[in-house]
């Protein structure tokens, strides 16, 4: 995987070289580094597409399969005339 595949990934996975340095715990000047070279070390190459595989099993959850629809509350308008003459009846 080259440097530029690798900065493609982050992007896709939403993640920043900051991410990317924390996890694989070197500094982001030794990342950047790898920009000269013709392959990403194996070990960040492996990380980047657990995070992806990750990324991509968290997006398709279908967290509404089971879903039930909740009947919309109804609001009686009489019921804030009630209140209304409520009011009037206590100022008297």
């Amino acid at each position: 995987m080259t440097y530029k595949e690798f900065l493609e990934l982050l992007e896709d996975l939403e993640l920043d070289l900051d991410s990317a340095s924390e996890a694989l715990d070197i500094e982001i000047l030794e990342i950047e580094a790898w920009e000269g070279e013709d392959e990403i070390p194996k070990s960040a190459e492996k990380w980047i597409k657990k995070e992806k595989v990750e990324f991509v099993a968290l997006n398709n959850t279908n967290e509404d399969e089971n879903f039930e629809d909740e009947e919309p509350e109804i609001i009686d308008d009489d019921e804030d005339l009630d209140f209304q003459n409520e009011e009037e009846e206590e100022e008297k």
